[in-house]
């Protein structure tokens, strides 16, 4: 009995660490959903002077969610402008992922050729410093 106590403490001690580690393993769903909007960017402004700001104007059929679908991706049309736009990824409700707290969304801004990554957390607030570690590969 005591061993099936000792075993039963350990699971409830390593399944929320286990859980942590596949939600920051599923991240990568969302650097790779933004890296191929980011690819599909540069195409669409490279045939026409400003970036795409909506998935009806870029070629091919993105479809809005990252490769794993784990993640709804947007461009934010207010920010894609000429040579900006700002583009997100944010974890599905209907997705494990949406549990990860710190880091439910991801965010690229490009602004003057410089790309910046940064992130929110579940009440909206960004972190542009990386300190959450969400962008870490």
């Amino acid at each position: 009995m005591i061993v099936v106590g000792v075993i039963g403490l350990l699971g409830l001690i390593a399944y929320p660490s286990f859980q942590d580690v596949i939600r920051k393993s599923r991240r990568a769903d969302a650097i790779a959903g933004l890296t191929q909007l980011q690819l599909l960017q540069e195409r669409v402004r490279g045939q026409q002077p400003n970036y795409a700001d909506s998935f009806a104007s870029m070629p091919g059929p993105p479809s809005g969610l990252s490769p794993d679908r784990h993640y709804l991706l947007t461009i934010n049309p207010a920010s894609s402008t000429g040579s900006t736009y700002s583009m997100t990824a944010t974890a599905s409700a209907s997705s494990p992922q949406f549990a990860d707290v710190k880091c439910r969304s991801l965010r690229v801004d490009m602004a003057g050729g410089t790309i910046t990554p940064s992130s929110l957390n579940a009440v909206g607030d960004v972190d542009m410093t990386n300190a959450n570690g969400c962008w870490k590969r």
